[in-house]
């Protein structure tokens, strides 16, 4: 699954695992978390030995009935998502976010991998930057 989502990203494992500023996580139908990089644990103070295999709802019960499940969901519907410039309900970040539907070889979605790079606020400059870089991301991604 990683090889995949390096393919994607045009990343190597390692920038994937400790980049400092993309949260990157992949979740399957029944929402139970498969992976959960080093900025998910810096972010959210939760080991990644310790989300794996759960519920994404029970790690973050905040996050069950919003709009970032509902983003998750269509991705494991089959549909790609990006968001710009939205803010985090709970912390004085704004993020942009890219959920990408994950298939097996038949084409069946069996998984979503979630990738959300994070600023803080105040730092519009550093959002403007990273919004254009997501935005090239997803061309990447759309044109493969």
């Amino acid at each position: 699954m990683l090889g995949k989502i390096m393919r994607i990203m045009n990343l190597t494992e390692d920038e994937i695992i400790n980049h400092p500023n993309l949260l990157v996580n992949v979740i399957d139908q029944q929402h139970r978390i498969l992976f959960w990089n080093k900025k998910c644990e810096e972010f959210f103070g939760i080991q990644g030995q310790e989300a794996l295999g759960k519920l994404l709802e029970e790690l973050l019960p905040y996050t069950g009935g919003n709009k970032k499940m509902a983003r998750l969901d269509e991705a494991l519907s089959g549909k790609e998502v990006f968001i710009t410039d939205d803010k985090f309900d709970t912390k004085d970040y704004y993020y942009t976010q890219l959920v990408l539907p994950l298939m097996n070889q038949n084409g069946k979605v069996v998984a979503a991998v979630n990738i959300v790079r994070v600023m803080p606020a105040a730092d519009s400059v550093a959002r403007e930057e990273v919004i254009d870089l997501t935005r090239k991301s997803l061309a990447a991604v759309s044109s493969k």
